[in-house]
């Protein structure tokens, strides 16, 4: 896996990616990008997910915990259109 981060000028570089084996640990920008929420809204599904680690002030979430919860959102609590 290439780690390589390609810096554009003045703009600030995003903190790397901490992978746990396998697993990525997704902070709330990851969790902001991948499902395109604002910071507040990325932070309070980390947290209501019941999977959300607090270290050193900063959130984070294992990869596959979250998906797992928002595939058991799916299930449990489906959108009716």
């Amino acid at each position: 896996m290439d780690n390589t981060v390609v810096h554009k000028a003045g703009v600030a570089p995003a903190p790397s990616r901490v992978v746990l084996g396998r697993e990525r640990l997704l902070g709330v920008p990851e969790i902001r990008e991948l499902t395109g929420l604002g910071e507040v809204a990325a932070a309070s599904l980390m947290k209501e997910s019941g999977r959300c680690l607090k270290l050193h002030s900063h959130l984070y979430v294992i990869e596959s915990s979250f998906f797992a919860y928002l595939h058991e959102l799916e299930v449990t609590d489906p959108c009716s259109m």
